[in-house]
């Protein structure tokens, strides 16, 4: 497992989620009008994964991960880790640590009984993500 970091499938996204802008891909104070005309990855961490996702597996793994509305980080379940265990309190009174390394052993046994799943690399990326914030854990 991987250190403790700030980071997570989105570089740079941190403190409650702002739909307005992309936190996600590196902030700034861009105007949501030009934001949504000039970047073509406009839309919430969750929203960007599940049109990645091509399976219904992956996809139900992403909406687990990520749920709508959420106020931290990019949203996901490892960036309300991190926070978790920055403050040592639960966030949105659930403990998310278990619930990622739920998630975690739920990823390890897709990859593992199929090798070849064509969404192996979304898959990873979500394992390393989780592994990094449990580093801490």
């Amino acid at each position: 497992m991987g250190g403790h970091s700030s980071g997570g499938l989105f570089p740079g996204a941190s403190g409650p989620v702002d739909n307005s802008l992309d936190s996600g891909l590196g902030g700034g104070t861009i105007p949501e009008a030009e934001t949504r005309a000039s970047s073509p990855e406009v839309g919430s961490a969750r929203e960007r994964l599940l049109d990645e996702a091509t399976t219904d597996e992956a996809r139900r793994i992403v909406k687990e991960l990520y749920r709508p509305n959420a106020e931290t980080g990019d949203g996901g379940t490892a960036d309300a880790i991190r926070e978790q265990l920055r403050t040592g309190e639960m966030v949105g009174g659930k403990d998310h640590i278990r619930k990622g390394r739920e998630r975690l052993r739920q990823i390890e046994k897709i990859l593992t009984s199929n090798p070849d799943h064509p969404d192996r690399a979304l898959l990873e990326r979500l394992r390393d993500d989780l592994e990094d914030a449990l580093g801490g854990a």
